[in-house]
């Protein structure tokens, strides 16, 4: 029985990877961090086998404790919180499981470095990275990129610790209902389309012709399940440490054309009264929603071949149209309001 302890389960991507767990390893012994007792009743009334440990990133103490007694950590509740991933890096430092392993969510924008510092936003992108054949370029970037503290943390475990095993999953624009027990909502599509109904119009940075890879949610979660399981086996090197490079897409889509797609979809269901779309600087993205330049105006191209061939994973849930529709749907639902001041 493989002993999984993880954090982030109140947030879109960890609670959607705990229903994943729970689903497919019933046996498996469940620790989840959470803040409160509030937080604590929501995971256990849905899933009553999972063990919440009340506490939360600044909890060295308790998450080093908790990552020394695991299996597996699947650190999920942020890629940027140093104290937290050093107190799991010591934990498993000090781990006398068999072959401890850490399972780190990492943002896609790492591959958009170049554009940030810049700030060139909204501009078309040509290069489309693989984690399989050029991991090498993976890791050169990060190597310059000394901001990226917690990559730095779990890509330095196996020398502390060299029965341990790392994997990073990077992820793209990620779209889809969460299936956990607290948020179900992600934040790209969602908020263009929010800001969308708010403002009688459809909203892309600079020219739009920014391209994101994209993922569904039960599909990206589908890859952490295969990752726990592989760390119960004596399983191919391909899968950890320098090796352990995960990207998850299923398509892409430019930023322009999801603006487009919100406007004409919340026109014909007479949200707004024109399927306008316009042009906002970066400011105004940052504004509207944090760090809405990055997320809404940068390209993140990537093909995902190192989960297709070393664990046989493939996407198989529906394509994004169907998410914008349903995005455009909910927020209109849940947010309608007067229309705001004018962005442009």
């Amino acid at each position: 029985m493989s002993r999984i302890f993880i954090t982030g389960v109140t947030g879109f991507i960890g609670g959607d990877v705990l229903h994943g767990l729970t689903q497919t390893l019933a046996s498996s012994s469940i620790v989840a961090l959470v803040r409160n007792k509030c937080q604590a009743a929501a995971v256990t009334g849905r899933y009553p086998t999972v063990t919440p440990l009340i506490g939360d990133l600044d909890s060295s103490a308790a998450i080093q404790q908790a990552a020394s007694n695991a299996d597996v950590v699947l650190n999920l509740a942020s890629s940027s919180h140093v104290p937290s991933a050093k107190a799991i890096a010591e934990g498993l430092s000090q781990s006398e499981r068999n072959n401890p392993t850490w399972i780190q969510i990492a943002g896609g924008s790492m591959l958009s470095g170049s554009e940030i510092q810049s700030k060139t936003f909204g501009q078309p992108g040509t290069k489309i990275f693989n984690d399989f054949q050029g991991v090498s370029e993976i890791h050169e970037i990060l190597n310059a990129s000394p901001k990226r503290a917690v990559d730095h943390l779990v890509r330095g475990l196996h020398s502390r610790n060299p029965r341990a095993r790392t994997a990073i999953v990077y992820g793209p624009l990620i779209y889809g209902k969460g299936r956990g027990p607290v948020n179900q909502r992600s934040i790209q599509i969602p908020d263009l389309a929010k800001v969308a109904l708010q403002h009688e119009s459809g909203v892309h940075v600079g020219r739009g012709l920014n391209t994101w890879s994209t993922i569904h949610i039960a599909d990206l979660t589908n890859l952490f399940v295969r990752l726990v399981i592989e760390a119960s086996r004596a399983s191919s090197p391909q899968i950890w440490n320098d090796d352990g490079v995960f990207f998850a897409e299923a398509g892409k889509i430019s930023f322009g054309d999801i603006a487009r797609k919100i406007s004409a979809f919340a026109h014909s269901q007479g949200f707004i009264k024109s399927p306008e779309v316009i042009e906002i600087d970066a400011a105004t993205a940052d504004r509207l929603t944090p760090h809405g330049s990055v997320i809404w105006g940068t390209n993140v191209q990537y093909q995902a071949i190192r989960a297709r061939e070393v664990l046989g994973w493939l996407p198989q849930w529906h394509g994004i149209e169907d998410e914008i529709e349903r995005a455009v749907l909910y927020e209109a639902a849940m947010h309608r309001t007067r229309p705001a001041e004018k962005l442009v």
